[in-house]
């Protein structure tokens, strides 16, 4: 008789479902017991580890997860369509180079604040708090709460957009383009607030006035401006070019004048401070006597001469032949750009990174007192861009690439995103002693121990053995031509599609026909039915069963033939 069970699997993994589509044609089919990471070709690849979890489907989707602190960062296809982080209180992620984006954060006391923003479109907060609600439309204006270091933000109208009618945009952008772009982003009229200070505007930056208890504030360019501010400062500009300032301190008084760019000067009451410009920025020097400094650039930024008792400075830079920079633990040195060095001391770690000709890079860590979970107590790394890249530290783990495109380091990533797209070459070693190999953009790829051996050419070939670990079969276990299965064993073998398959061991035999799995089992005795009542006494057959731990939102349909010589099931899918 037929008997036929629905079973579904977790719904809650609908979002693996698009490595169905990867893998449809694969013989990806089996996995380990104890395996902590899978893949398929450089497409596909999930791998579950003591500090972060893995999942990726290249391009399209990344999430990496640390299991420590439970941040996690989503991309896909990054600068373009999306990056992201998660962490305990908040979730924020961006879009095309960063000009869409949204924050969802939670205070610390409990008040969920949300903010959308396509720049300079549309801008948007939402939160249960009215302080933090907004919307801002470009061109028409709007209201935007506690951004630009301001409480609020309200504009009306931004007419400069009508300039696109007559210099409509093109591409490669014109530098017409730009100031056109820049000049639609100034208002028709603003006000804003910040505690007791309030200020309007009209044609922002160019017309504003504001006023509070203690500041007072007149701009009109470029013909005067003047801001003062009670037992702070008081500053005064005319035609943009002559500048006066008194800035007010406890013991002392700061004053400056200034006829841009030809001629300035700072200066204290005191004399404990001087200094001096001609040509400004190209020319410039002066000293501190408290703090025992003096600085000398001359021209900037080709020389440049300063000494500081506090903070302790000491900075030669004689460019591009020769520089030299400390400031506390900081250290920075170059010989013409070909050679930079930079170093810093901290409590937890000493680091040193070296670049040579902007195409050889070497970096150091050195750990104090206690190690970093993801370092070590020693990190060392090597580039030569874009032949390959190299790293390892003390605990163990090792990793050479080539080739390496990337100028940078960001092995979170765009490296995890995108690197095996040119990878010719790739050799991993981990602190657990496995180890893995992938030839040709993962054309030919494998990883093993002492315990396992895993070999996989995508569609072509597919092997694995294990000495202490059983192999299961997946879904995909059934789209490979020719396979080869031992449990005792620990044995896999797949070749092309694997449509009939057959395998014998102490417990009876297993056959595959045009990609359907059937159970030959023996029969324990004479009596058939009482053997079979038996067996459905016990939970070791359950009625049913799960033939794949693979994630997905599948409906696996499974059928029992009865009959006085041999039990058969059968399993079809549907997706």
């Amino acid at each position: 008789m037929f008997n036929f069970k629905i079973t579904n699997f977790n719904t809650k993994l609908r979002k693996y479902f698009l490595i169905l589509i990867f893998l449809f044609l694969s013989e990806n089919a089996y996995s380990y017991d104890a395996s902590n990471f899978n893949w398929y070709w450089i497409f596909y690849e999930n791998e579950t580890g003591n500090l972060t979890e893995t999942f990726t489907i290249r391009p399209f989707y990344l999430l990496n997860k640390h299991n420590k602190s439970g941040d996690i960062f989503k991309a896909s296809l990054i600068p373009i369509l999306f990056w992201g982080y998660e962490t305990s209180n908040k979730t924020e992620w961006k879009a095309l180079f960063g000009l869409i984006g949204s924050v969802d954060y939670v205070h610390s006391n409990g008040i969920r604040d949300y903010d959308f923003g396509v720049f300079p479109f549309f801008l948007y907060g939402d939160s249960p708090d009215v302080r933090d609600k907004y919307l801002h439309i470009w061109p028409f204006g709007g209201v935007v709460k506690g951004k630009l270091g301001q409480d609020k933000i309200k504009t009306i109208l931004f007419p400069g957009v009508l300039l696109f009618f007559i210099y409509p945009p093109v591409f490669p952008p014109t530098w017409l383009n730009l100031a056109v772009f820049f000049i639609s982003l100034v208002p028709a009229y603003v006000d804003y607030e910040s505690r007791d200070y309030k200020a309007h505007g009209i044609f922002w930056p160019l017309i504003q006035w504001g006023k509070s208890t203690s500041r007072d504030d007149k701009r009109v360019l470029p013909f005067f401006a003047h801001n003062f501010k009670k037992d702070t400062y008081d500053n005064y500009s005319f035609l943009m070019i002559f500048n006066y300032g008194r800035v007010i301190m406890k013991y002392d008084e700061e004053r400056t004048f200034f006829a841009f760019p030809f001629f300035g000067r700072r200066w204290n009451i005191s004399t404990i401070r001087n200094s001096s410009t001609l040509l400004w920025p190209f020319f410039s020097w002066g000293y501190d006597i408290k703090r025992g400094a003096f600085e000398l650039n001359f021209p900037w930024p080709l020389v440049q001469w300063q000494t500081s008792r506090d903070p302790q400075i000491i900075k030669r830079i004689f460019f591009p032949f020769f520089g030299s920079y400390k400031e506390n633990n900081k250290e920075m040195f170059f010989v013409t750009p070909l050679y930079i060095s930079l170093k810093k001391q901290t409590e937890r770690f000493e680091s040193e990174y070296y670049i040579n000709a902007l195409i050889i890079w070497y970096f150091k860590r050195e750990y104090k007192n206690k190690p970093s979970p993801y370092y070590g107590t020693s990190w060392r790394y090597f580039k030569i861009w874009p032949l390959f890249q190299y790293e390892y530290d003390d605990r163990g783990n090792l990793s050479f690439n080539t080739l390496s495109l990337f100028p940078f380091r960001d092995p979170e990533g765009y490296e995890k995103l995108y690197q095996p797209f040119w990878t010719l070459f790739e050799y991993r070693r981990l602190e657990s002693g496995e180890k893995r190999l992938g030839i040709l953009l993962r054309l030919y790829f494998q990883r093993w121990n002492e315990d396992l051996l895993n070999v996989r050419m995508p569609v072509l070939f597919s092997y694995g053995s294990s000495i202490s670990e059983n192999i299961k079969f997946s879904l995909m276990d059934y789209f490979t031509l020719f396979c080869y299965n031992s449990d005792k064993a620990g044995k896999y073998v797949g070749i092309l599609f694997s449509m009939f398959a057959y395998n014998r061991d102490s417990e009876g035999n297993y056959i595959r026909l045009l990609w359907i799995p059937i159970n030959l089992q023996k029969k324990p005795d004479n009596n058939a039915a009482a053997d079979r009542s038996a067996i459905e006494d016990t939970e070791d057959y359950p009625e049913e069963e799960y033939i794949s731990d693979y994630p997905g939102n599948i409906v696996l349909f499974r059928g029992d033939v009865n009959n006085r010589q041999n039990n058969f099931t059968f399993y079809t899918a549907i997706f």
